[in-house]
C-alpha cells in the first residue's frame, strides 16, 4: 500500500514519520525532566562554593576543612564519572536516571538537614554520586 507508512517503515527499518509535524507530549514532557534535571544538578556543583563563608560560621569551621565540601564534592565525581558506562551497559537508561536522581535528591534533602559537618559532607557526596551517574544518561 502506498500510503501507509506503518507498512513501508517497518519494511525498511526506519520510524514512520510524524504527519502533522508536532512533538507528542510524552516526548516534551521526558526531554523537559531532563533539562530540569540536568541543570539543578550542575547548578549544585557551583552554589556551595557562594555558601562556604556562611556555613564556615554556621559549623565552625576553618577554610581548609570546609573545602572538603568542593573537595569531596570533585573527587567523587571523578571517581564515579568512568563508572557510569559500565553501570549503563548492565542495566536500563530509565533505572539508572531514577537512581541517579533519587541519590541526588536525598543528598539534597541531608545536606538541608545537616546538624554535623560531617553529615553535611556525606550528603555532598550522595549528591556527587547523583550527579555523576545522570551526566551520562
Amino acid at each position: 500500500m502506498l500510503g501507509n507508512t506503518t507498512d513501508s517503515a517497518a519494511a525498511t527499518g526506519t520510524p514512520a514519520q510524524n504527519p502533522s509535524g508536532t512533538i507528542p507530549a510524552s516526548v516534551k514532557t521526558i526531554l523537559s525532566v531532563l533539562v530540569i534535571t540536568a541543570f539543578v544538578m550542575m547548578l549544585n556543583e557551583t552554589t556551595v562554593a557562594v555558601a562556604l563563608p556562611s556555613i564556615m560560621a554556621d559549623f565552625s569551621l576553618s577554610a581548609t576543612t570546609a573545602q572538603w565540601l568542593l573537595t569531596g564534592f570533585m573527587l567523587t565525581m571523578a571517581v564515579v564519572l568512568p563508572t557510569t558506562g559500565w553501570i549503563l551497559e548492565r542495566f536500563p537508561t530509565r533505572s539508572v536516571f531514577i537512581f541517579a536522581t533519587t541519590v541526588f535528591l536525598l543528598g539534597t534533602v541531608l545536606a538541608a538537614l545537616a546538624p554535623s559537618f560531617s553529615l553535611l559532607l556525606l550528603a555532598r557526596v550522595a549528591q556527587a554520586i547523583g550527579t555523576a551517574v545522570s551526566c551520562r544518561c
